[in-house]
């Protein structure tokens, strides 16, 4: 199996030079994201993290896509209080793997 492509991960239109990385936030919108000029960069963080879950979940990786490097799998959802109000909390886990060493690094991946 091949590792993830930049489409996968960051939409159909995702382009990189030496220097950029350029996503289209209309690639995203599968998720329920929805582009505007004002989208904060929260949503946006979300809405590519929910997008790459879709194409590169964890269980690739563990059910033994060696050649997947990064996944994402959704963690225990609960209810948390902050100040007087309730909010759900929906974590999503992001493992990295690479042979074993002492720190990260992004090159690895």
């Amino acid at each position: 199996m091949a590792a993830s492509t930049l489409q996968q991960v960051f939409g159909a239109n995702a382009t990189q030079t030496a220097t950029t990385v350029t996503i289209t936030k209309a690639d995203l919108a599968s998720t329920g994201f929805t582009p505007a000029t004002s989208n904060s960069a929260d949503s946006i963080l979300a809405a590519l993290i929910a997008f790459a879950e879709t194409n590169i979940p964890d269980s690739a990786v563990t059910g033994g896509n060696t050649a997947q490097t990064i996944g994402i799998a959704d963690g225990y959802q609960q209810i948390t209080t902050i100040g007087t109000s309730q909010f759900l909390v929906l974590p999503k886990t992001i493992n990295f793997y690479s042979p074993y060493t002492s720190t990260f690094n992004p090159n690895n991946y």
